[in-house]
Protein backbone atom coordinates (compact mmCIF):
# COMPACT_ATOMS: atom_id res chain seq x y z
CA UNK A 1 0.00 0.00 0.00
CA UNK A 2 1.44 3.53 -1.06
CA UNK A 3 4.36 2.10 -2.69
CA UNK A 4 3.55 4.16 -5.78
CA UNK A 5 2.43 3.75 -9.52
CA UNK A 6 4.19 3.91 -12.48
CA UNK A 7 3.23 5.97 -15.16
CA UNK A 8 1.78 3.91 -17.71
CA UNK A 9 -0.29 1.95 -14.87
CA UNK A 10 -1.67 5.59 -14.41
CA UNK A 11 -2.20 6.30 -17.90
CA UNK A 12 -4.17 2.96 -18.64
CA UNK A 13 -5.88 3.31 -15.36
CA UNK A 14 -7.15 6.72 -16.55
CA UNK A 15 -7.51 5.52 -19.67
CA UNK A 16 -9.70 3.14 -18.51
CA UNK A 17 -11.62 5.38 -17.22
CA UNK A 18 -12.44 7.32 -20.30
CA UNK A 19 -14.01 4.42 -22.31
CA UNK A 20 -15.56 2.30 -19.84
CA UNK A 21 -17.50 5.20 -17.60
CA UNK A 22 -19.04 6.07 -21.42
CA UNK A 23 -21.09 3.11 -21.27
CA UNK A 24 -23.40 5.24 -18.88
CA UNK A 25 -24.00 8.14 -20.53
CA UNK A 26 -24.01 6.78 -24.15
CA UNK A 27 -27.71 7.39 -24.13
CA UNK A 28 -27.99 10.93 -23.18
CA UNK A 29 -27.42 12.65 -26.67
CA UNK A 30 -29.51 9.95 -28.02
CA UNK A 31 -32.56 10.44 -25.79
CA UNK A 32 -34.57 12.39 -28.68
CA UNK A 33 -33.73 9.77 -31.36
CA UNK A 34 -34.63 6.58 -28.93
CA UNK A 35 -38.24 8.32 -28.29
CA UNK A 36 -39.05 8.33 -31.91
CA UNK A 37 -37.46 4.69 -32.08
CA UNK A 38 -39.72 3.51 -29.61
CA UNK A 39 -43.20 5.76 -29.81
CA UNK A 40 -42.58 7.58 -26.71
CA UNK A 41 -42.77 10.93 -24.84
CA UNK A 42 -39.39 12.58 -23.67
CA UNK A 43 -40.61 12.37 -20.02
CA UNK A 44 -40.50 8.69 -20.47
CA UNK A 45 -37.44 8.29 -22.43
CA UNK A 46 -35.51 10.38 -19.45
CA UNK A 47 -36.23 6.99 -17.70
CA UNK A 48 -33.44 5.37 -19.85
CA UNK A 49 -30.57 7.54 -17.89
CA UNK A 50 -32.01 7.05 -14.88
CA UNK A 51 -32.79 3.78 -15.19
CA UNK A 52 -28.63 3.70 -16.03
CA UNK A 53 -27.67 5.34 -12.86
CA UNK A 54 -29.95 3.48 -10.43
CA UNK A 55 -28.29 -0.10 -11.46
CA UNK A 56 -24.91 1.57 -11.32
CA UNK A 57 -26.00 3.16 -7.84
CA UNK A 58 -26.86 -0.56 -7.28
CA UNK A 59 -23.75 -1.99 -8.37
CA UNK A 60 -21.61 0.48 -6.61
CA UNK A 61 -23.64 -0.34 -2.98
CA UNK A 62 -22.73 -4.04 -3.42
CA UNK A 63 -19.69 -5.17 -5.71
CA UNK A 64 -17.46 -2.11 -5.03
CA UNK A 65 -17.08 -2.89 -1.29
CA UNK A 66 -15.94 -6.57 -2.86
CA UNK A 67 -12.45 -4.65 -3.35
CA UNK A 68 -11.53 -4.70 -0.11
CA UNK A 69 -11.95 -8.33 0.04
CA UNK A 70 -11.19 -10.22 -3.19
CA UNK A 71 -8.78 -9.54 -5.28
CA UNK A 72 -8.95 -5.97 -7.34
CA UNK A 73 -8.16 -7.04 -10.88
CA UNK A 74 -10.75 -9.72 -10.69
CA UNK A 75 -13.20 -7.96 -10.00
CA UNK A 76 -12.62 -5.07 -12.71
CA UNK A 77 -12.20 -7.85 -14.82
CA UNK A 78 -15.53 -9.38 -14.58
CA UNK A 79 -17.25 -5.89 -14.36
CA UNK A 80 -16.48 -4.93 -17.51
CA UNK A 81 -17.03 -8.17 -19.13
CA UNK A 82 -20.17 -8.62 -18.01
CA UNK A 83 -21.19 -5.02 -18.95
CA UNK A 84 -20.16 -5.08 -22.28
CA UNK A 85 -21.91 -7.69 -23.14
CA UNK A 86 -24.86 -6.39 -21.99
CA UNK A 87 -24.07 -3.11 -24.02
CA UNK A 88 -23.71 -5.19 -27.07
CA UNK A 89 -27.23 -6.55 -26.58
CA UNK A 90 -28.87 -2.89 -26.30
CA UNK A 91 -29.20 -2.39 -29.53
CA UNK A 92 -31.70 -5.65 -29.82
CA UNK A 93 -34.17 -4.49 -27.32
CA UNK A 94 -38.27 -4.60 -28.55
CA UNK A 95 -39.19 -1.84 -26.42
CA UNK A 96 -38.18 0.89 -24.03
CA UNK A 97 -38.66 -1.20 -21.43
CA UNK A 98 -36.61 -4.06 -22.08
CA UNK A 99 -34.45 -0.69 -22.86
CA UNK A 100 -34.46 0.20 -19.47
CA UNK A 101 -33.98 -3.23 -17.82
CA UNK A 102 -30.85 -3.63 -19.72
CA UNK A 103 -29.35 -0.58 -19.23
CA UNK A 104 -30.30 -1.04 -15.35
CA UNK A 105 -28.10 -4.40 -15.49
CA UNK A 106 -25.27 -3.10 -17.39
CA UNK A 107 -25.15 -0.57 -15.12
CA UNK A 108 -24.88 -2.86 -12.07
CA UNK A 109 -21.70 -3.99 -13.43
CA UNK A 110 -20.43 -1.26 -15.03
CA UNK A 111 -18.14 -0.36 -12.12
CA UNK A 112 -14.97 -0.98 -13.18
CA UNK A 113 -13.71 2.68 -13.16
CA UNK A 114 -14.82 3.14 -9.04
CA UNK A 115 -12.81 0.05 -7.92
CA UNK A 116 -10.01 1.63 -9.65
CA UNK A 117 -9.85 4.99 -7.87
CA UNK A 118 -9.61 3.21 -4.38
CA UNK A 119 -6.84 0.99 -6.22
CA UNK A 120 -5.28 4.02 -6.91
CA UNK A 121 -5.44 5.80 -3.60
CA UNK A 122 -4.11 2.85 -1.71
CA UNK A 123 -1.36 2.21 -4.58
CA UNK A 124 0.18 5.87 -4.57
CA UNK A 125 2.07 7.89 -2.20
CA UNK A 126 0.70 9.67 0.37
CA UNK A 127 1.99 12.79 -0.29
CA UNK A 128 0.83 12.15 -4.21
CA UNK A 129 -1.99 10.41 -3.54
CA UNK A 130 -4.39 13.63 -4.32
CA UNK A 131 -2.42 13.92 -7.80
CA UNK A 132 -2.81 10.54 -8.83
CA UNK A 133 -6.77 10.13 -7.63
CA UNK A 134 -6.95 13.58 -9.47
CA UNK A 135 -5.89 12.27 -12.51
CA UNK A 136 -7.47 9.15 -12.51
CA UNK A 137 -10.49 10.73 -11.93
CA UNK A 138 -10.17 12.78 -14.68
CA UNK A 139 -10.75 10.14 -16.94
CA UNK A 140 -13.97 9.82 -15.55
CA UNK A 141 -15.03 13.35 -16.00
CA UNK A 142 -13.50 13.47 -19.49
CA UNK A 143 -15.39 10.10 -20.24
CA UNK A 144 -18.39 11.15 -19.32
CA UNK A 145 -18.35 14.09 -21.60
CA UNK A 146 -16.62 12.55 -24.24
CA UNK A 147 -19.25 10.06 -24.14
CA UNK A 148 -21.91 12.45 -25.28
CA UNK A 149 -19.78 13.67 -27.94
CA UNK A 150 -18.72 10.33 -29.47
CA UNK A 151 -22.37 9.13 -29.09
CA UNK A 152 -23.48 12.03 -31.23
CA UNK A 153 -20.94 11.42 -34.05
CA UNK A 154 -21.33 7.78 -33.98
CA UNK A 155 -24.95 8.36 -34.34
CA UNK A 156 -25.12 11.15 -37.45
CA UNK A 157 -22.83 8.67 -39.29
CA UNK A 158 -23.38 5.31 -38.74
CA UNK A 159 -27.11 4.96 -36.64
CA UNK A 160 -27.73 5.09 -32.84
CA UNK A 161 -27.21 0.99 -32.48
CA UNK A 162 -23.53 1.20 -33.35
CA UNK A 163 -22.90 3.40 -30.61
CA UNK A 164 -23.20 0.68 -28.20
CA UNK A 165 -21.95 -2.19 -29.86
CA UNK A 166 -18.62 0.04 -30.25
CA UNK A 167 -19.16 0.48 -26.06
CA UNK A 168 -19.56 -2.82 -25.60
CA UNK A 169 -16.39 -4.03 -27.73
CA UNK A 170 -14.26 -1.39 -25.74
CA UNK A 171 -15.00 -2.58 -22.34
CA UNK A 172 -14.12 -6.41 -23.62
CA UNK A 173 -10.96 -5.26 -24.90
CA UNK A 174 -10.22 -3.59 -22.07
CA UNK A 175 -10.93 -6.74 -19.92
CA UNK A 176 -8.03 -8.79 -21.86
CA UNK A 177 -5.47 -5.88 -21.60
CA UNK A 178 -6.02 -4.94 -17.97
CA UNK A 179 -4.76 -9.08 -17.24
CA UNK A 180 -1.23 -7.61 -18.38
CA UNK A 181 -1.23 -3.92 -17.23
CA UNK A 182 -2.58 -3.36 -13.65
CA UNK A 183 -0.78 -4.98 -10.59
CA UNK A 184 -2.50 -7.65 -8.35
CA UNK A 185 -3.95 -6.37 -5.09
CA UNK A 186 -3.94 -7.94 -1.46
CA UNK A 187 -7.48 -7.92 0.40
CA UNK A 188 -7.68 -5.90 3.53
CA UNK A 189 -10.80 -7.51 4.74
CA UNK A 190 -10.98 -10.93 6.07
CA UNK A 191 -14.46 -11.58 7.18
CA UNK A 192 -17.63 -12.14 4.89
CA UNK A 193 -19.99 -10.40 2.04
CA UNK A 194 -22.07 -9.57 5.05
CA UNK A 195 -19.47 -8.50 7.75
CA UNK A 196 -18.01 -6.09 4.80
CA UNK A 197 -21.12 -4.72 4.14
CA UNK A 198 -21.81 -4.02 7.89
CA UNK A 199 -18.61 -2.21 8.04
CA UNK A 200 -19.50 0.09 5.35
CA UNK A 201 -22.31 0.71 7.50
CA UNK A 202 -20.13 1.63 10.28
CA UNK A 203 -18.04 3.69 8.51
CA UNK A 204 -20.89 5.71 7.19
CA UNK A 205 -22.63 5.93 11.00
CA UNK A 206 -19.24 7.19 13.00
CA UNK A 207 -17.76 9.24 10.22
CA UNK A 208 -19.57 12.51 10.23
CA UNK A 209 -17.33 14.13 7.45
CA UNK A 210 -17.67 10.96 5.14
CA UNK A 211 -21.61 11.56 5.45
CA UNK A 212 -21.32 15.49 4.15
CA UNK A 213 -19.35 14.28 1.66
CA UNK A 214 -21.40 11.49 -0.40
CA UNK A 215 -24.60 14.00 0.57
CA UNK A 216 -22.94 16.86 -1.34
CA UNK A 217 -21.71 14.40 -4.16
CA UNK A 218 -25.24 13.68 -4.74
CA UNK A 219 -27.00 17.08 -4.69
CA UNK A 220 -23.76 18.18 -7.00
CA UNK A 221 -23.77 15.50 -9.47
CA UNK A 222 -27.71 15.45 -9.38
CA UNK A 223 -27.73 18.98 -10.64
CA UNK A 224 -25.11 17.97 -13.13
CA UNK A 225 -27.27 15.20 -14.75
CA UNK A 226 -30.55 17.41 -14.58
CA UNK A 227 -28.14 19.68 -16.87
CA UNK A 228 -27.09 16.85 -19.06
CA UNK A 229 -30.34 15.46 -19.72
CA UNK A 230 -32.50 18.47 -20.72
CA UNK A 231 -29.96 19.88 -22.64
CA UNK A 232 -30.48 17.80 -25.62
CA UNK A 233 -34.14 18.64 -25.51
CA UNK A 234 -32.95 22.35 -25.13
CA UNK A 235 -30.41 22.30 -28.15
CA UNK A 236 -32.76 19.72 -30.82
CA UNK A 237 -35.94 22.58 -30.81
CA UNK A 238 -36.24 25.69 -31.79
CA UNK A 239 -34.35 28.36 -32.27
CA UNK A 240 -31.61 25.63 -32.42
CA UNK A 241 -32.32 22.93 -34.38
CA UNK A 242 -29.13 20.88 -33.78
CA UNK A 243 -28.13 17.35 -34.99
CA UNK A 244 -27.11 14.94 -32.94
CA UNK A 245 -23.62 15.48 -33.63
CA UNK A 246 -23.97 19.13 -32.81
CA UNK A 247 -25.78 18.49 -29.58
CA UNK A 248 -22.32 16.14 -28.48
CA UNK A 249 -20.25 18.84 -29.11
CA UNK A 250 -21.16 20.77 -26.10
CA UNK A 251 -19.83 17.57 -24.15
CA UNK A 252 -16.85 18.41 -25.54
CA UNK A 253 -16.81 21.72 -24.27
CA UNK A 254 -17.61 20.21 -20.64
CA UNK A 255 -13.97 18.05 -20.83
CA UNK A 256 -12.21 21.90 -20.46
CA UNK A 257 -13.66 21.60 -16.81
CA UNK A 258 -12.67 18.00 -16.79
CA UNK A 259 -9.04 18.86 -17.51
CA UNK A 260 -9.08 20.74 -14.17
CA UNK A 261 -9.05 17.75 -12.15
CA UNK A 262 -5.86 16.93 -12.07
CA UNK A 263 -4.60 20.40 -11.25
CA UNK A 264 -7.76 20.67 -7.94
CA UNK A 265 -6.05 17.18 -6.86
CA UNK A 266 -2.36 18.49 -6.84
CA UNK A 267 -3.70 22.25 -4.92
CA UNK A 268 -5.56 20.09 -2.17
CA UNK A 269 -2.55 17.85 -1.32
CA UNK A 270 -1.01 21.45 -0.93
CA UNK A 271 -3.69 23.91 0.40
CA UNK A 272 -6.17 21.31 1.51
CA UNK A 273 -9.90 20.77 -0.05
CA UNK A 274 -12.04 23.00 1.44
CA UNK A 275 -10.83 26.21 -0.24
CA UNK A 276 -11.67 24.44 -4.17
CA UNK A 277 -14.79 23.01 -2.77
CA UNK A 278 -15.77 26.57 -2.29
CA UNK A 279 -14.21 27.45 -5.24
CA UNK A 280 -16.19 24.82 -7.20
CA UNK A 281 -19.60 25.34 -5.44
CA UNK A 282 -19.29 29.42 -6.53
CA UNK A 283 -18.41 29.14 -10.05
CA UNK A 284 -21.29 25.90 -10.70
CA UNK A 285 -23.75 28.48 -8.67
CA UNK A 286 -22.65 31.56 -11.17
CA UNK A 287 -23.17 29.00 -14.07
CA UNK A 288 -27.04 27.99 -13.35
CA UNK A 289 -27.76 32.23 -12.81
CA UNK A 290 -26.08 32.20 -16.56
CA UNK A 291 -27.63 29.28 -18.24
CA UNK A 292 -31.27 31.07 -16.42
CA UNK A 293 -31.02 33.58 -19.07
CA UNK A 294 -29.81 32.02 -21.43
CA UNK A 295 -32.60 29.96 -23.09
CA UNK A 296 -32.24 31.14 -26.87
CA UNK A 297 -28.46 32.54 -27.05
CA UNK A 298 -26.27 29.98 -27.74
CA UNK A 299 -23.35 32.18 -26.66
CA UNK A 300 -25.08 32.08 -22.78
CA UNK A 301 -25.13 28.31 -23.21
CA UNK A 302 -21.78 27.86 -23.80
CA UNK A 303 -20.20 29.66 -21.34
CA UNK A 304 -22.74 28.27 -18.83
CA UNK A 305 -21.46 24.69 -19.83
CA UNK A 306 -17.60 25.77 -19.45
CA UNK A 307 -18.19 26.88 -16.13
CA UNK A 308 -21.09 24.64 -14.86
CA UNK A 309 -18.71 21.96 -15.56
CA UNK A 310 -15.37 23.58 -14.11
CA UNK A 311 -17.05 24.10 -11.03
CA UNK A 312 -18.77 20.43 -10.26
CA UNK A 313 -15.68 18.81 -11.32
CA UNK A 314 -12.93 20.73 -9.25
CA UNK A 315 -15.62 20.97 -6.50
CA UNK A 316 -16.34 16.93 -7.06
CA UNK A 317 -12.64 15.90 -7.16
CA UNK A 318 -11.93 17.66 -3.94
CA UNK A 319 -15.21 16.47 -1.84
CA UNK A 320 -13.81 12.80 -3.06
CA UNK A 321 -9.97 13.09 -2.61
CA UNK A 322 -10.91 13.92 1.18
CA UNK A 323 -12.57 10.56 2.18
CA UNK A 324 -9.24 8.79 1.41
CA UNK A 325 -7.38 11.07 4.16
CA UNK A 326 -9.92 8.04 6.46
CA UNK A 327 -9.05 4.14 7.33
CA UNK A 328 -6.74 3.51 4.33
CA UNK A 329 -7.41 0.11 4.60
CA UNK A 330 -11.13 0.54 4.12
CA UNK A 331 -10.59 2.78 0.80
CA UNK A 332 -13.72 0.76 -1.50
CA UNK A 333 -15.94 0.84 1.22
CA UNK A 334 -15.55 4.22 1.57
CA UNK A 335 -15.79 5.31 -1.74
CA UNK A 336 -18.75 2.64 -2.00
CA UNK A 337 -20.67 5.34 0.10
CA UNK A 338 -19.39 8.01 -1.83
CA UNK A 339 -20.60 6.99 -5.23
CA UNK A 340 -23.11 5.38 -3.87
CA UNK A 341 -24.69 8.95 -2.71
CA UNK A 342 -23.61 10.27 -6.08
CA UNK A 343 -24.82 8.29 -8.49
CA UNK A 344 -28.25 7.81 -6.42
CA UNK A 345 -28.04 11.61 -6.73
CA UNK A 346 -27.72 11.58 -10.44
CA UNK A 347 -30.29 9.20 -11.30
CA UNK A 348 -32.79 11.48 -9.32
CA UNK A 349 -31.20 14.25 -11.07
CA UNK A 350 -31.95 13.08 -14.55
CA UNK A 351 -35.83 12.34 -13.24
CA UNK A 352 -36.03 15.94 -11.58
CA UNK A 353 -34.51 17.53 -14.59
CA UNK A 354 -36.81 16.14 -17.05
CA UNK A 355 -40.01 16.88 -14.21
CA UNK A 356 -38.84 20.63 -14.17
CA UNK A 357 -38.58 20.61 -18.10
CA UNK A 358 -42.06 19.61 -18.11
CA UNK A 359 -43.04 21.70 -15.74
CA UNK A 360 -41.21 24.97 -16.38
CA UNK A 361 -38.62 24.45 -19.80
CA UNK A 362 -35.08 25.62 -19.31
CA UNK A 363 -35.41 28.35 -17.06
CA UNK A 364 -37.02 25.69 -14.18
CA UNK A 365 -33.91 23.83 -14.84
CA UNK A 366 -31.50 26.31 -14.51
CA UNK A 367 -33.07 27.71 -11.10
CA UNK A 368 -33.51 24.26 -10.09
CA UNK A 369 -29.67 23.71 -10.58
CA UNK A 370 -28.93 27.10 -8.86
CA UNK A 371 -30.73 26.28 -5.91
CA UNK A 372 -29.24 22.53 -5.13
CA UNK A 373 -26.00 23.96 -5.60
CA UNK A 374 -26.92 26.56 -3.04
CA UNK A 375 -28.33 23.92 -0.44
CA UNK A 376 -24.71 22.04 -1.13
CA UNK A 377 -22.62 25.35 -0.41
CA UNK A 378 -25.00 25.77 3.03
CA UNK A 379 -24.34 21.91 4.20
CA UNK A 380 -20.43 22.57 3.51
CA UNK A 381 -20.15 25.39 5.64
CA UNK A 382 -22.09 24.36 8.10
CA UNK A 383 -20.02 20.77 8.52
CA UNK A 384 -17.22 23.19 8.09
CA UNK A 385 -18.31 25.52 11.45
CA UNK A 386 -19.08 21.95 13.29
CA UNK A 387 -15.26 20.72 12.33
CA UNK A 388 -13.80 24.22 13.93
CA UNK A 389 -16.51 23.58 16.75
CA UNK A 390 -14.67 20.16 17.71
CA UNK A 391 -11.46 20.84 17.30
CA UNK A 392 -11.28 23.83 19.67
CA UNK A 393 -13.36 21.96 22.17
CA UNK A 394 -10.03 19.31 21.76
Amino acid sequence: MGKGLSRSQVFFMTLTCILVVGNLYYNQPLLGILAREFGVTEAKVALVPAFTLIGYALGILFLVPMGDMIERRKLIQGGMTAAGLLAIALPFSPSLGVFCAISCVMGFFNVSQSILIPFAANLAKPEERGKVVGIVLSGILIGSLMARTLAGFIAQYFGWKTVFIFAGAVSLILSVVSQFVLPRSQPTFKGTYKELMASTARLFKELPTIREAAVMGAILFGTFSAFWTTLTFLLEAAPFNFEPKTIGLFGALGMIGALAAPLAGRYADKKGAAATIRMGLYSAMAAFALLAISSKVVIGIVLGVLLLDLGIQVAHISNQSRIFNFAPEAHSRLNTIYIFFYFVGGSLGSYIGSALWSWGQWPAVSLGGLGFCLIATLIFVRGQKNRATAEKMA
